[in-house]
């Protein structure tokens, strides 16, 4: 929670405003985040239970802190979806900016790793690379890396950005969301599923495939 609220503030900074500025108004939060492992090393430290571990290990203020502590009203959402976290919470705040359910919105992410248990429960299920490699797109794709890392993003409608005067990083012109429904396993990916939903956002987009390269 520490860390997302720096990397939110660091945004708001980025985006030519104070994080005062945005209080009171309709601003969502939505923040991806699959794994909490703080609890694990307070039990193993000996740390008593106290009030603020509940909202301190609770995946639901890692957002409603931001909205909190900014006095924003829109929306306020954790996403869990596990590596596709981040990306559907661009996805819902894109969304909501598009139905004009609120005026901006925040979507980002963080991961830390504190502990080994979840290491060596996905080993097991043979979940990750032998030698530590993604080989995406790759004949000899294994599995895939763990890593940490902490973004966020500020999303406005393009015409009220330029309105503004903002700085515009990109454009979200179209993205989708699925799931794989019965594959080889609960947590193997399916490549047809994901071959459509490639599909959907090109076709939310607007754009042709064939102009679309891989970054």
């Amino acid at each position: 929670q520490r860390i997302f609220m720096e990397t939110v503030w660091k945004t708001i900074e980025d985006a030519g405003y104070k994080p005062s500025d945005l209080a009171g108004t309709k601003t969502a939060v939505f923040a991806g985040v699959a794994t909490t492992d703080y609890a694990e090393r307070l039990d193993e430290n000996g740390v008593s239970v106290q009030a603020q571990t509940a909202t301190g290990l609770n995946h639901c203020i890692l957002a409603n802190r931001i909205s909190y502590q900014l006095n924003l009203t829109g929306p306020s959402e954790p996403i869990d979806t596990a590596c596709s976290s981040s990306l559907v919470a661009l996805h819902r705040a894109a969304e909501g900016i598009q139905r004009g359910d609120f005026e901006m919105a925040i979507a980002g992410g963080v991961h830390i790793m504190t502990s080994p248990t979840l290491f060596i429960a996905f080993d097991k299920a043979g979940m990750l690379s032998k030698d530590g490699k993604c080989k995406t797109f790759d004949k000899s794709a294994d599995g895939y890396v763990r890593s940490e890392g902490a973004a966020a993003v500020l999303l406005k409608p393009l015409s009220k950005a330029q309105a503004d005067g903002d700085h515009i990083y990109g454009l979200i012109k179209g993205s989708a969301v699925n799931h794989g429904g019965r594959a080889n396993s609960l947590t193997a990916p399916n490549p047809n599923a994901q071959a459509d939903l490639l599909t959907e956002a090109w076709r939310k987009a607007g754009v042709s495939p064939a102009t679309a390269g891989y970054m």
